[in-house]
């Protein structure tokens, strides 16, 4: 039986793991927010020094540096490269400290030039460090993008993950919960069959213990044919209630201490098929009803109620069939003594592939020779 936690440990362990990813996905976000705060000042001093160097580079050309009005150009290249110097972190890759560190190297040359009022020299070592500024602005602009990109999928696709799980999580909540509302049911009817099993028994106290008995049997011989445990399961419930339908035999038939006649025998035939329609409605014991239905049926086609013959017959059905026969040759009726094992066995062998299939009877036979029946 479940417990009443067990339905919703889906939605639980989804709801925890969407929280962890949420989790990751927040520190995905700071890890873009780091990401942007190393790309965007580093550009945005990119982009200074790169309008001061074309502010001193106009002075320069023009003449004005020798003139001495390239006071201006000069603070402002200076101050813009003194604010680059100051943006690299320990942090940052070894190649983009590298590359930076080339960057001010270059610069610096125009700074020698600026204090040597050398305009010449201004102009050349601007030519040299300008192409070099703009290709790192242009290579920081294109991994920016890059990153905001990546960054914005990854998110996205963390967050669809998340909703995902959420979602499944609900679904198989409300799976669990349908499984355990149908085990509650299933239990119920168990019990109602259970407690109809009793009142059977209790009503032809002959044969008390009959079905626990022939489930018993059912169920040594299924283990000896190699059944599965769910295929076991299913025929311990047919054979349990394998003769259900005789609550609709009048006691007259049902408990005559004598042989009955042909008219009563034709009632008291009516019981499997009885049987099968009264938990016909019970969803869950469909695959139990063939056996239920059949188990009066011959190997030879001599049985009821259809004159299934062989292989026709349900594998459940043989084994209810052989089990119900044994129980009842080897139990005491008020017209009659049962048999003893050794001389039931001897029947069982004499109708084998006639009364029973003979896998059945062989896989019984040996079952009973290890004792585990």
């Amino acid at each position: 039986m479940r417990s009443r936690i067990m339905p919703y440990a889906p939605l639980a362990v989804s709801v925890t793991m969407g929280l962890l990813i949420i989790v990751q996905m927040l520190l995905m976000v700071q890890f873009g927010d780091a990401v942007i705060s190393y790309y965007t000042p580093t550009i945005l001093a990119f982009d200074n020094l790169m309008e001061g160097s074309q502010h001193l580079k106009h002075t320069a050309t023009n003449g004005q540096y020798a003139r001495g009005q390239d006071n201006i150009a000069a603070k402002h290249f200076l101050f813009a490269l003194d604010k680059l110097a100051t943006v690299e972190a320990p942090t940052w890759p070894k190649a983009k400290r590298d590359n930076l560190r080339d960057l001010l190297d270059a610069a610096n040359k125009v700074r020698s030039a600026v204090a040597q009022s050398d305009y010449a020299q201004v102009d050349a070592a601007l030519d040299s460090m300008m192409p070099l500024l703009e290709m790192h602005t242009m290579e920081h602009r294109s991994e920016l993008v890059s990153a905001k990109h990546n960054i914005r999928n990854l998110t996205v696709g963390i967050g669809f993950v998340c909703l995902s799980l959420l979602g499944m999580g609900y679904a198989a909540t409300l799976r669990e919960r349908r499984l355990s509302k149908l085990e509650a049911s299933e239990a119920e009817i168990r019990s109602v069959l259970a407690a109809l099993i009793t009142a059977l028994d209790a009503r032809e106290a002959y044969t008390k213990g009959h079905s626990v008995r022939v489930a018993e049997y059912s169920v040594g011989i299924a283990n000896k044919l190699g059944l599965s445990q769910a295929a076991q399961q299913q025929l311990h419930m047919a054979a349990l209630l394998h003769d259900i339908g005789k609550i609709g035999v009048p006691d007259s038939v049902l408990l005559k201490p004598g042989r009955l006649s042909d008219e009563e025998f034709a009632v008291m035939a009516t019981h499997p098929d009885t049987g099968a329609r009264i938990l016909a409605s019970v969803k869950t014991l469909a695959g139990i009803l063939p056996g239920i239905r059949h188990h009066h049926e011959r190997h030879d086609g001599k049985g009821y109620p259809d004159g299934l013959a062989g292989d026709r017959i349900p594998l459940s059905a043989r084994i209810i069939a052989l089990a119900d026969a044994y129980d009842a040759m080897t139990t005491d009726r008020p017209y009659r003594q049962g048999l003893p094992p050794a001389l039931a066995k001897l029947e069982l062998q004499d109708k084998r592939d006639r009364q029973w299939s003979g896998e059945v009877v062989d896989a019984f036979l040996a079952a009973r020779e290890e004792r585990e029946v």
